[in-house]
């Protein structure tokens, strides 16, 4: 884990340095270009700002949007184990993402195309924790086709896992996070990072629960043992 850490690291890094997207497959081939959207089940890339490509979360280890990197991750839906991409918050002994949010669509090197993504996403019932989403990237025709935005702010949905110790568990904080779920937030906390003394403390005193407080303690505990 700590190779693979290092690893998104280092490309981040690089990355950053050249102002470029780029997308690392299954198989560790890198692919280069400006990225125009994801629905976290795919990734939609003009590879090296010529070829488009679309390529499912199951066929890619990460990639980097924006300065920000996103992982894909396995999740059990029913009988059925599927791959989404979740979006990396904090990463360390214990990693926090995010999924769903946003529109999706870039701000940035925007480019005349042939095709653009629209991307639709809607909350369901199934997945991970109660977790669903659906919707595709799907190639509409003609170049001042803008991609649709989806009605309504879609929810974000975050998970947490200490390697080693157990697996993705959905952590239900919000940006005001609801009374009935803050026992939750707590000890699933209090699980992951109540060998720290100090920052033991502070959880159990703690009220709000927010996703703000939350990944300062992340943050924190993440500090205290490198």
């Amino acid at each position: 884990m700590k190779i693979f850490n290092l690893f998104i690291l280092f490309f981040s890094i690089a990355f950053t340095t050249y102002g470029q997207d780029f997308i690392v497959k299954s198989n560790d081939d890198v692919i280069r270009g400006t990225i125009k959207g994801t629905d976290y089940f795919s990734v939609f890339i003009s590879a090296n700002d010529e070829a488009d490509v679309i390529l499912p979360a199951k066929d890619v280890k990460n990639f980097f949007w924006n300065g920000d990197s996103f992982v894909s991750k396995g999740f059990a839906n029913g009988r059925n184990f599927e791959y989404r991409f979740v979006k990396v918050i904090e990463m360390g002994t214990v990693n926090l993402y995010s999924f769903g949010g946003g529109t999706l669509v870039p701000q940035v090197k925007e480019k005349k195309v042939k095709f653009r993504p629209s991307i639709g996403i809607g909350t369901g019932t199934g997945g991970y924790g109660g977790m669903g989403m659906g919707g595709g990237i799907s190639i509409g025709g003609g170049r001042n086709a803008a991609p649709e935005r989806p009605a309504g702010a879609p929810v974000v949905r975050y998970f947490i896992e200490k390697p080693g110790a157990g697996p993705l568990q959905e952590v239900p904080m919000k940006a005001i996070t609801e009374d009935s779920k803050k026992i939750e937030v707590k000890n699933i906390l209090l699980q992951k990072m109540g060998d720290q003394p100090a920052l033991k403390a502070k959880v159990e005193a703690g009220t709000d629960f927010n996703s703000r407080e939350v990944i300062e303690w992340v943050k924190e505990y993440n500090a205290t043992r490198k």
